[in-house]
């Protein structure tokens, strides 16, 4: 398995373990260890690209609408 389907299978059981209430900053790790270790987020999945840009928008790491 290469880092990037690592990365995200374990951000994904992470998630499916977690309590709601701490979910932000799980999505908020994830977003950091993903552009700490690629860089970008262009090669993030579709799914998981929506999930941190509305996660960034709640917390205004942009103006862009999502």
């Amino acid at each position: 398995m290469d880092k990037r389907a690592s990365l995200i299978q374990a951000f994904q059981k992470e998630m499916k373990r977690t309590r709601p209430m701490a979910s932000p900053r799980c999505i908020d790790s994830f977003a950091n260890l993903w552009e700490y270790e690629f860089g970008s987020f262009e090669t993030l999945p579709p799914d998981l690209k929506r999930l941190v840009a509305y996660r960034a928008a709640e917390i205004g790491w942009t103006d862009d609408d999502v």
